[in-house]
């Protein structure tokens, strides 16, 4: 004996909407460029660990930068954790005045203790 059971509930369904890309890339925008590229140097670092790229040079093809752009950029991980937490959560207005240009010299400062000096003579 078979018997066809009928539910009906009434659900209030409303639309999602999806922030668009163009409004996602503006608060990406928003962000200063040494955060931007702190960020994108961690990304790099993590393709590079998993296996989906086989080298810097792929990336840099990737992404349409030229070796040494990107081999820049990824230095800003040779900073010591200190620095590197500044750059991500310090506000943004002193992060927006010091550029990745001027960071150059602190990454090539092996001695962590030095880092922060330079950083700290830097950012103020």
């Amino acid at each position: 004996m078979s018997t066809d059971l009928k539910f009906e509930f009434k659900v209030d369904l409303k639309p999602v909407r999806h922030a668009s890309y163009r409004h996602r890339m503006a608060k990406i925008s928003n962000e200063p460029k040494l955060r931007q590229y702190l960020v994108l140097a961690y990304q790099i670092q993590d393709t590079l660990t998993e296996g989906k790229a086989k080298d810097l040079a792929q990336i840099a093809e990737w992404l349409g930068m030229t070796y040494t752009r990107l081999k820049q950029i990824t230095n800003l991980l040779l900073l010591c954790p200190k620095i590197q937490t500044e750059i991500l959560l310090t506000n943004t207005d002193k992060i927006n005045q010091i550029t990745e240009r001027k960071i150059r010299d602190i990454t090539k400062e092996i001695d962590w203790q030095k880092q922060i000096l330079a950083w700290n003579k830097l950012s103020q």
